[in-house]
């Protein structure tokens, strides 16, 4: 789509002038209960996005997220989506998956994105490049991951237990059990119990993350983890030492 219009930097999209040729109209408003909504008549559609949402990362993101939605769902007429929708990249609602990743991938094109995280080693790291892209963190860590910028893994958990996980193709393990309670000497169970968070990468058991059958019990991996008190959930961003 990027290259259809000309557009060669990716922090220079004007996402309203986009959406408009696609028949998409863009705009801010309160909302309460979600923070992007989408309705559709016809062939145009209209998104709304919460005016409460500040970084501008994370606006854009909700609103290349329905963008998504207009283009990928053209079946369905109305979207409402939530917080965690955009946190699901691991299709527990295909849909809202789908529209992830069609934002990541708009915001955050390959050849570019792999190039300028390519020394990234952390979420501040990470972060950085996100906004260097104006997208949000979150988009940003699946990018790196999805992509195999480094040997990584993202886990995502809720309620104290782990709702999906990603493993880039060059990482050391292959293997997190979704729904395992948080180990308590990893980032996130220190997340959840005492609401503490990481200051930057820190070495934490391979055991307490992965199962694989040939882990070797005395090895660390480095995790950096994201508490989000909002959603009672975690995101860490795990690497190779």
């Amino acid at each position: 789509m990027l290259k259809a219009y000309g557009i060669t930097r990716a922090a220079d999209i004007d996402l309203r002038d986009l959406a408009f040729d696609r028949k998409l109209v863009l705009r801010a408003a309160p909302i309460r209960g979600s923070e992007g909504r989408l309705i559709r008549r016809n062939e145009w559609s209209i998104a709304t996005v919460d005016s409460a949402i500040r970084h501008d990362g994370k606006r854009r993101f909700v609103a290349a997220h329905e963008l998504g939605h207009h283009e990928l769902h053209r079946d369905a007429p109305v979207f409402v989506c939530d917080g965690r929708d955009f946190l699901d990249w691991h299709r527990r609602r295909p849909q809202e998956t789908e529209a992830n990743r069609f934002a990541a991938e708009l915001l955050m094109p390959k050849a570019a994105f792999c190039a300028d995280a390519h020394g990234a080693r952390s979420l501040a790291s990470v972060g950085e490049v996100a906004d260097a892209y104006r997208a949000s963190l979150t988009a940003a860590a699946f990018r790196f991951v999805h992509l195999d910028v480094a040997p990584s893994a993202l886990v995502f958990c809720v309620g104290g237990r782990v709702e999906w996980s990603l493993i880039s193709p060059s990482f050391s393990c292959r293997y997190v059990e979704r729904g395992r309670a948080v180990h308590p000497y990893s980032g996130a169970g220190e997340a959840f119990s005492s609401g503490a968070t990481s200051r930057g990468p820190e070495p934490t058991p391979v055991t307490a993350w992965f199962s694989d059958d040939d882990l070797d019990p005395s090895a660390d991996v480095y995790e950096d983890c994201l508490a989000m008190p909002s959603l009672d959930a975690t995101l860490s961003l795990i690497l190779d030492p």
